[in-house]
């Protein structure tokens, strides 16, 4: 089944080509991870996935459907996201962080029936609190979110993103600010998500998490995709050799 697919993607600041013809397969079944240096353009691009920036020209589609529209429009048709920067309701429990994104949920069935996945982790009925156990924020779940540590914020963010139930999933630096045991929950969630039929795009430069948990990796430079392939495949590039000196 295919998941999200970016066509000829293009996004300019004055004379600057920030997103310069970007293709890009984010499979349902499998993590893809987005890689390059600072300010090669992956959080435009990111941005102009989600909605939350006009491309200049391209395609995004969804499950075989086009994507387009603001933000709002975009995670009805089954999109979701989180930041590189948190962005929570901080005066809101984290229970009530993650029902904000249950209650954007598309329409009145889940995308699994919809789309017709099997999955042992798609939240159904009590989607709030299967997700939080999942995420090991059961225990957190009365407490102001705005109180908790960055790593654990994050996660919340995450809570919320897969309340609403989304086909693609799209993470901006998930493991920055996390522990490593919040880092091993992490990767261990995304894999079943994976396995669950999840399509999931995470822009990431921890080069230890992306090889265990990335089924395909993309690496992109100054607006433009230079290689693609499997993890290891992708990292042994001279390209991204001189970019992850000492981390590869």
């Amino acid at each position: 089944m295919s998941g999200l697919v970016v066509r000829g993607l293009r996004r300019r600041f004055g004379g600057v080509a920030a997103v310069d013809g970007v293709d890009l397969d984010v499979p349902a079944g499998a993590v893809t991870a987005l890689i390059g240096p600072n300010g090669a353009g992956k959080t435009t691009l990111f941005h102009c996935v989600t909605g939350l920036d006009a491309a200049d020209a391209g395609t995004v589609t969804l499950a075989g459907r086009a994507l387009t529209g603001p933000p709002h429009a975009r995670a009805r048709a089954g999109l979701a996201w989180t930041f590189q920067r948190i962005e929570l309701f901080t005066g809101l429990t984290v229970a009530e962080n993650a029902q904000v994104g249950a209650e954007n949920r598309r329409g009145s069935r889940s995308w699994a029936k919809l789309v017709g996945l099997p999955g042992p982790w798609r939240v159904e009925g009590r989607a709030v609190d299967s997700v939080l156990e999942r995420l090991g924020l059961a225990a957190l779940a009365d407490v102001p979110a705005g109180t908790l540590p960055t790593g654990t914020m994050r996660l919340v963010e995450l809570a919320r993103a897969l309340a609403a139930e989304p086909v693609a999933l799209l993470l901006d630096e998930p493991a920055s600010g996390l522990d490593d045991h919040q880092i091993e929950r992490l990767a261990r969630v995304l894999r079943e998500l994976a396995v669950g039929g999840l399509a999931i795009l995470l822009v990431e430069h921890d080069m230890r998490f992306v090889r265990g948990v990335a089924d395909f990796a993309h690496l992109m430079i100054a607006g433009r995709v230079e290689a693609a392939g499997r993890p290891d495949e992708v990292l042994a590039a001279p390209l991204a050799q001189e970019i992850y000196v000492g981390e590869v």
